[in-house]
């Protein structure tokens, strides 16, 4: 068994055999500061546990002195269940504890049972159905991804109705089984240095653009988890003034210009007033403009869906400028359904060249994007649930 030190030790090193693997412990020593004998006591605990494995020799093209033994993460050592519980839908995956998706459903949920849905037994038997279907995969833990922070009790922060009676402790009891809940932007930040680690480096941002804009912040490979209620809330970060009302009670918040359910509303108001948008060709009807009928109007070449998207990207630009001067990290990762469009990020590259001076560049920050899929929150659920349940759990 391990000491107390040693189990803490075990989470850094695994962590980085995530991160970095595959990778000899003569590298894990050094980055990590443990000693060689240290770092073979608990490397050999691991491998006897089966959850990393020896991959083989380094080849470095050179013949001389003792190859290195790289160590990599052990693939279907365990699997895991992660939801992301999203205003219209909830989607389960299952994963191994390397993030590889071995089943997943997309569950829709009607604006009429939106209220109740989150608070009724269906709720409960759609993921015991989801788990007996695909029994054949033992889980050792749950994660959810939800779309908001969480206070001390457990209980959404959020003025929506139908989540108010979400109760994570009733969900956690249910399960059976070790529950993790998350803000989504966290899970899909530890999603990327988990699973995806050559996209994001050590120290990085995540910027999930949604319904609501969010942000989680990775400092040397650890999520900073947020205390305060509004940390994170990038979304209500005034960015115009004189702008319009946001739900919040300020005025001209970056939510109000670059949400989907800002443009989607505004697209609608379009649809109604004007005659000429390209709108009209797309749906039939306001109610069934989505956020994909906007992108195809802008595609298209409309006017009033191009304002929108541009309107959208040039103060998407500004917030990043501002975030550069006032956290200090390598990357900024931007997720959300807007950056599939190449066209959208193009506007997003012109705009941040356009606010660079020779006295402040904007290129000092790397900018990835990481495309939408509907699985993302889910498995980043599950990304959420391995951190705490494997990786802190020896």
């Amino acid at each position: 068994m391990l000491t107390k030190k040693q189990k803490e030790q075990s989470a850094i090193i695994l962590d980085s055999i995530y991160a970095e693997g595959p990778i000899s412990r003569v590298e894990l020593s050094r980055k990590l500061g443990i000693t060689p004998a240290t770092m073979t006591i608990i490397t050999h605990y691991l491998m006897d546990t089966k959850v990393i494995y020896e991959v083989g020799e380094e080849l470095d093209g050179y013949n001389v002195g003792r190859k290195k033994i790289l160590l990599d993460i052990t693939p279907k050592y365990a699997y895991y269940l992660g939801i992301e519980l999203f205003y219209h839908y909830m989607c389960l995956c299952i994963t191994d504890n390397k993030g590889n998706i071995f089943a997943k459903k997309i569950i829709k949920i009607t604006e009429t049972s939106l209220e109740d849905y989150f608070a009724s037994e269906q709720f409960y038997s759609d993921i015991c159905g989801f788990r007996t279907e695909y029994a054949m995969y033992p889980l050792s833990a749950i994660g959810f991804s939800i779309p908001t922070t969480l206070s001390r009790t457990g209980k959404p922060r959020t003025n929506l109705p139908f989540w108010k009676d979400l109760d994570t402790s009733k969900i956690a009891a249910v399960a059976g089984i070790p529950t993790y809940f998350a803000p989504l932007a966290n899970s899909l930040a530890l999603s990327q240095r988990l699973f995806n680690p050559k996209v994001a480096s050590d120290s990085f941002i995540l910027l999930h653009i949604r319904s609501k804009i969010l942000m989680a912040y990775v400092e040397d490979g650890v999520v900073q988890e947020n205390k305060a209620p509004l940390v994170g809330e990038l979304g209500h970060t005034v960015i115009n003034p004189q702008g319009e009302a946001c739900a919040c009670g300020k005025r001209g918040c970056l939510q109000t210009y670059l949400s989907e359910d800002a443009i989607v509303r505004k697209a609608k108001m379009i649809y109604e007033v004007a005659e000429n948008t390209f709108l009209h060709n797309i749906v039939k009807k306001s109610a069934d403009i989505d956020f994909s009928t906007v992108i195809q109007a802008f595609r298209l070449g409309d006017e009033a869906a191009t304002t929108l998207i541009k309107n959208a990207m040039r103060y998407l630009a500004l917030a990043l400028d501002n975030l550069s001067m006032i956290i200090d990290t390598e990357e900024v990762v931007l997720h959300g359904a807007i950056f599939n469009t190449p066209e959208c990020v193009g506007l997003l590259k012109q705009y941040l060249l356009e606010n660079s001076s020779p006295y402040r560049p904007t290129d000092t920050h790397k900018h990835s994007f990481l495309p939408y899929q509907y699985t993302n929150g889910a498995l980043a659920a599950c990304a959420y649930a391995i951190h705490h349940h494997l990786i802190n759990g020896f």
